[in-house]
C-alpha cells in the first residue's frame, strides 16, 4: 500500500481527495494539508511514497512545493491536481508522473493509482537488496565469494585454490589444459613443479566444496579439467544465459532484467588482481552496460520515463563514468525538463572525470549542458 499525501487549499475538494484516497485499496492517506508550507514541514515526517498537489495555491504553487519535496525525496511520486486541462502540462512533467483534473472522480484517481503502484514496483525491484531466498553459490560481481549448503563463506586453504575456481568460472563447459593452467598459475616455476600445484589444487578446490556440502560437476582427464556449470551457480552465469538468450527486452524479459541489474555490484571479481581476468572484465562490463541500454530502450517505448531514469541511476552507481550511459541520462533530464537533476549529474560527472582522470567531458555532453543551461535561464 502506498502512503499519500495530499495538498490542497480548498477543503472541500481536500476532504473529497481524503474520501477517494482512503476508500482505495492500493492507497493510504498519510496527511492532508490546505497549506503547502505545513505539509513541506511534515514532508520528511511523514514520508509519502507519493504526493496529490494542488497547481494553483497562495504562498507556494504546486510546481515549486514539487521542486521543494523532491529535492528531500528524489524518488517522491508527484500528481498534480488542476482544474484547467491545459494549463502548463509541459510543467507537470518536469516532476510529475501525472495529473488528475478536477472534478476528481474514482475512475481518474484509479488510473493513477494503477500507475503510481506500477512505478513503485519497478522502483523497489532496482533497489539493492542484502539477501535473497535464490541467491547464486557464487557470487562474482563486485566480489568473489562462494558460500556453502549453510550459507556460510568458504575459506580457501590458498589464494591459487580461490583463483584456479575462479579461472574455472570465467571459462566453464569447456576444457581447459593442465599445462595451460600451469602456466597460468605458476609461471615462474619449473614444469614438473608447476603441474604438480596444478593437481594439489584441484584436490583442494574439489575437498573444500565438498566440506561445504556444494556439489561440482569437476571432471579430470588426462588432457585436463572440465567444469560444467548450471546458469543458476553464480550470477556470472545467470547474466551470461541471459545475455545469450535475449536481443531485446520486451515485457516478456524485463522482471529477470531488472533482477539482473539490482544483482550487479560492481566489476567481475572485485578487488581481486588476476592478471588473466582484466580483458574478460572488459568484455562483461561492455555486456553490462549493453543491458542498461536494452532495459532503458523497453522502459523509453512503454512510456515508463522514471523507471528509465532509475535504470541509469542504478548502473551509474558501480559505472560513474560511462560516458554513454550518462549522455543517455543527461539527455532524459533535458527531455523533461528537469534542471536541478541534471545539474547534479553533470557536476557530479564533470568532478568524477577531473578527479580520477584528469579529463574534460566529451563535446557532445558540454554542448548538450551548455544549450540546456541556455534554455533554462531564457525560461
Amino acid at each position: 500500500m502506498l502512503r499519500v499525501m495530499i495538498v490542497e487549499d480548498e477543503q472541500p475538494i481536500l476532504e473529497l481527495m481524503e474520501r477517494l484516497v482512503g476508500e482505495h485499496p492500493l492507497l493510504q492517506v498519510a496527511g492532508a494539508f490546505t497549506s503547502p508550507i505545513a505539509a513541506l514541514n511534515r514532508h520528511a515526517e511523514l514520508k509519502p511514497d507519493a504526493v496529490f498537489l494542488d497547481v494553483e495555491m497562495p504562498k507556494m504553487g504546486g510546481i515549486q512545493l514539487a521542486e521543494k519535496l523532491k529535492a528531500q525525496n528524489e524518488e517522491l511520486q508527484i500528481v498534480f491536481t488542476t482544474a484547467y486541462p491545459d494549463y502548463a502540462v509541459d510543467a507537470f512533467r518536469v516532476h510529475a508522473i501525472d495529473y488528475l483534473l478536477k472534478p476528481i472522480t474514482s475512475e481518474e484517481l484509479e488510473r493513477v493509482a494503477a500507475r503510481l503502484q506500477k512505478l513503485h514496483v519497478m522502483r523497489s525491484a532496482l533497489r539493492p537488496v542484502v539477501a535473497a531466498d535464490h541467491e547464486p553459490i557464487v557470487r562474482c560481481f563486485g566480489t568473489f565469494e562462494t558460500r556453502g549448503s549453510d550459507g556460510r563463506l568458504i575459506n580457501w586453504p590458498t589464494r591459487k585454490t580461490e583463483e584456479l575456481f575462479a579461472y574455472l568460472l570465467a571459462y566453464p563447459n569447456r576444457l581447459v589444459g593442465q599445462w595451460q593452467l600451469a602456466d597460468l598459475l605458476w609461471p615462474d616455476l619449473d614444469e614438473d613443479r608447476a603441474l604438480h600445484n596444478v593437481h594439489n589444487s584441484v584436490y583442494r578446490l574439489k575437498k573444500a566444496l565438498k566440506d561445504a556440502g556444494v556439489s561440482l560437476d569437476l571432471s579430470n582427464s588426462n588432457e585436463g579439467y572440465r567444469l560444467q556449470l548450471s546458469p543458476d551457480f553464480s550470477d556470472l552465469e545467470r547474466f551470461r544465459d541471459f545475455m545469450n538468450r535475449t536481443a531485446e527486452i520486451d515485457e516478456r524479459y524485463a522482471a529477470e532484467a531488472v533482477k539482473l541489474l539490482r544483482s550487479y555490484a560492481g566489476s567481475l571479481f572485485g578487488s581481486k588482481d588476476y592478471s588473466w581476468s582484466a580483458g574478460l572484465a572488459t568484455g562483461i562490463a561492455a555486456q553490462q552496460a549493453s543491458l542498461v541500454r536494452m532495459l532503458t530502450a523497453y522502459y523509453r517505448r512503454i512510456g515508463e520515463r522514471s523507471a528509465a531514469k532509475e535504470t541509469l541511476r542504478v548502473y551509474l552507481l558501480h559505472a560513474p563514468l560511462d560516458e554513454e550511459m550518462t549522455g543517455e541520462l543527461l539527455r532524459l533530464y533535458v527531455e523533461d525538463g528537469e534542471a536541478g537533476s541534471f545539474r547534479t549529474q553533470y557536476e557530479r560527472y564533470v568532478g568524477r572525470l577531473a578527479a580520477e582522470l584528469g579529463a574534460a567531458p566529451a563535446e557532445e555532453i558540454r554542448k548538450l549542458a551548455a544549450a540546456f543551461v541556455h534554455k533554462s535561464t531564457e525560461a
